[in-house]
């Protein structure tokens, strides 16, 4: 379970630290890892691990740089290798990924997307800027912007970063685009094209590296110098780079730990077949969740999948939910167009909507509403952004609310969603319960839970989810859950 594997591994950390260890230290050693996400400052830290990156070798989109130039919010792929801690290591190469870059021909700001080159660009809560003052700032036709980020099952861009200091880009010297190749009519091709936006690949354009091939299916990166880039409607690329044969230090080696932060699409079912930013994975029956349940794996959800490659695909022994899942159930007791409140035992909760949510904005009314999706930042005043809404509750209709704990006054309240609940005394048989419904002493259940908090490595962590079943037209509680 997350919860007691976090105080293990704070616990270890603690203990090789008070012997003159550490994770840079002598008696540590370090696991083959490749490691692909979003990143955070502090030295580089990503899918839960703080690499050390001061002799690494570094480069945003392959101009080299120094580690000051690694910023929150972008995207990269990391060689090195994990401490036995499994919080900390050592990177050798990282390397930002750019999804585009260039002056966007469409803003809406109401909506938080754009349009550069042909690419759907949303941005929401968690997304970083550089140099702007936020999304307003982005001006139609004037602002020249490099976008970080994940695409999604359709090919748009969830940005990540969104970067507007010129000193901080890769390339200011061209516009780029990266992307899967589709419509090719053979192995390098000249004309293609990369989600919406046609590519002409003009006479003299370099292939990186030499005597690389790209197809169908193919991740490439595409240049363009002469600007205008786009022509008759086609991006006029003068280089294009071949994203695998141009990472060779970063392709998995079988058996070797492999962790990916991305959007989920190809899903049908679990155990199964999808993938995650690209990289196939595989879950089986062993793979564990965190921050959700395996009935919340979907496409278009943003995960962390770790396991091992077998040669073809990631193994996952774990998937992680990037924003932990958040359930509600209650009662709808004010609405607007995009926006509703959700009485949930008492308890308030401001619901919004967006252009990824599914379903609509219910009536006013005493009918039991189900909401899934995740908090947004900052943390106060506490709003959902909700990604599914449905006119129909589980646990026979009471309300209901699901979400990382915050704090906790062990035997006696944990904290969801800035809400002091009190669980001491459950009034259903079982009271308490694990993710696997094994039946729990209230002292074995607070003993399981772990609120957010910093680990040994400076790494923030969510605290453990639970649920709580309130009783009907009260706010006291009925039954308690571990749901990771």
């Amino acid at each position: 379970m997350k919860t007691l594997r976090t105080v293990l591994i704070a616990s270890l950390a603690a203990l090789i630290a008070a012997c003159g260890g550490g994770t840079g230290g002598t008696g540590v050693t370090g696991t083959p890892t490749l490691s692909t996400g979003v990143m955070t400052k502090g030295s580089t830290i990503v899918n839960g691990v703080r690499f050390e990156d001061t002799t690494a070798n570094i480069s945003i989109d392959d101009t080299p740089k120094t580690s000051t130039a690694l910023q929150n919010g972008m995207v990269v792929k990391v060689r090195g290798t994990v401490n036995d801690d499994g919080i900390n290591g050592t990177a050798s190469d990282v390397k930002a990924l750019i999804e585009v870059r260039g002056i966007p021909t469409t803003v809406n700001v109401p909506a938080q997307s754009l349009i550069v080159l042909n690419q759907t660009v949303f941005a929401d809560d968690q997304t970083v800027y550089s140099n702007l003052a936020g999304f307003g700032a982005i001006a139609a036709n004037v602002t020249f912007i490099e976008v970080h980020g994940l695409r999604d099952a359709s090919g748009q861009i969830r940005a990540t970063r969104i970067e507007a200091n010129q000193l901080q880009m890769g390339d200011v010297a061209t516009d780029e685009i990266r992307g899967v190749v589709s419509g090719a009519a053979g192995p390098n091709a000249t004309t293609f094209n990369l989600g919406f936006q046609a590519i002409n690949v003009v006479g003299v354009a370099a292939i990186v590296p030499a005597g690389a091939s790209y197809q169908n299916g193919s991740v490439v990166e595409v240049y363009c110098s002469v600007r205008p880039c786009i022509s008759s409607g086609a991006f006029q690329a003068s280089r294009v780079k071949v994203e695998d044969a141009q990472d060779t230090v970063f392709q998995p080696s079988s058996g070797q730990r492999l962790d990916v932060e991305g959007i989920v699409s190809g899903f049908t079912a679990h155990p199964g077949n999808f993938s995650v930013a690209g990289t196939p994975v595989t879950t089986t029956s062993s793979t564990l969740f965190e921050g959700g349940i395996a009935t919340d794996l979907a496409n278009d959800i943003k995960v962390e999948a770790e396991g091992s490659w077998n040669g073809t695909r990631l193994v996952a022994s774990k998937i992680e939910f990037k924003r932990s899942v958040i359930r509600l159930q209650g009662n709808v007791t004010a609405a607007s167009l995009t926006t509703f409140t959700l009485n949930v035992a008492g308890h308030s909760v401001n619901i919004e909507t967006d252009s990824f949510t599914n379903g609509v904005v219910p009536p006013v009314g005493l009918t039991c509403v189900q909401i899934r999706g995740q908090r947004k930042v900052p943390a106060s005043p506490v709003v959902v952004t909700a990604g599914e809404i449905r006119n129909s509750c589980s646990s026979s209709g009471r309300a209901m609310m699901q979400a990382p704990v915050e704090a906790e006054v062990p035997e006696n309240t944990i904290t969801l969603l800035g809400f002091v609940l009190d669980i001491s005394a459950p009034t259903d048989t079982p009271p308490y319960e694990d993710l696997n419904g094994t039946v729990l002493t209230r002292t074995a259940f607070f003993d399981a839970v772990t609120p957010a908090g910093i680990n040994a490595a400076g790494v923030s962590v969510p605290g453990t989810l639970v649920k709580v079943v309130f009783n009907d037209g009260t706010n006291t509680a009925r039954q308690v859950e571990l749901e990771d």
